[in-house]
Formats: C-alpha cells, structure tokens, sequence
C-alpha cells in the first residue's frame, strides 16, 4: 500500500465552501493577478501552501502493511481590500475584513464536508493588516494556518 496523501481533495473541499461575500479559490484557480473588483477573495498562499508535513507510523508492520497518520499545515490568505484604492482611511475597511475572517474559521470549524481530511483545526491567523497578493500587491487581509489531520489506511 502507498501513502496516498489528499491535501489536493482538501484544499478542493475548501474551495467548494460558501461564504457569504467571499470567493474561495483552488489550487487550480490561484490568480495572477487580482483586482479590486476581485476581493474579498481567500487563496491558498503560493509561497508556503503546505508546512510542518509529518507522517507518523500508527501501526507495526513493513512496507505496505504499515498504517500511517499525516499531519500538515494548510495556509491560506484572506485578500479583503487593495491599499490604496481611495478609501479615506486605511482602517476604512478593518471591521469588515476581521469580520470576513472570523467567519471563514466559523465555516471551517463547523463544517463536515472538506473531504480528505479526518480533522482539520484552526491553528492561527496571523498577519493581520497589510498582506500581498501573488503579484506583490498589497491588500488589507490576513493569513489562515489550519492542522490537517489524515489517516493513511
């Protein structure tokens, strides 16, 4: 038996989701280039999608016989407002934004359909305020760290 590892059919799962006023994008469907028009939008982050992968051997056994558990970190990246699109504040849309991104944790705490995946957690958000877009440009968003959890039988 090989490990066959799903983060793909995961990330596909996330993907599918529905959140209110927010486009959620695939592995496939990361843009090259985002416009205003565009966000609120969560994609998988490019540079460092998948972290921290750590196979564990749950059960005794050689080669194939063995059971396998693998544990990752899926980051993705809230895209909520470009900076410097003519707000009169910077902070004109930070309520509206740290609302977006609970409620993307909301959905992923709560939901049973992400498909491949035994459990997946929210372990932080981090980077709350200026983030980049693929092509460098900067928004007002945030990151999302989530422990995924996979049994290899």
């Amino acid at each position: 038996m090989a490990i066959a590892i799903k983060l793909a059919t995961v990330a596909d799962s996330i993907s599918k989701l529905s959140l209110t006023g927010v486009t959620i994008k695939d592995l496939d469907e990361i843009p090259t280039e985002i416009l205003g028009r565009d966000v609120p939008m969560i994609i998988p982050v490019p540079n460092g999608f998948v972290t921290g992968m750590t196979p564990e051997r749950v059960t005794l056994g050689s080669g194939a016989s063995a059971k396998w558990d693998v544990k990752y970190q899926l980051n993705y990246r809230l895209l909520h407002s470009e900076i410097g699109t003519g707000r009169t504040s910077i902070f004109d849309t930070y309520a509206a934004m740290v609302t977006k991104a609970v409620a993307f944790v909301d959905l992923i705490m709560t939901n049973d359909a992400i498909t491949g995946a035994v459990d997946i957690e929210v372990s932080n958000i981090t980077d709350f305020g200026p983030v980049v877009d693929p092509t460098g440009k900067a928004f007002h968003g945030c990151d999302f760290i989530f422990d995924v959890l996979e049994h290899q039988d």
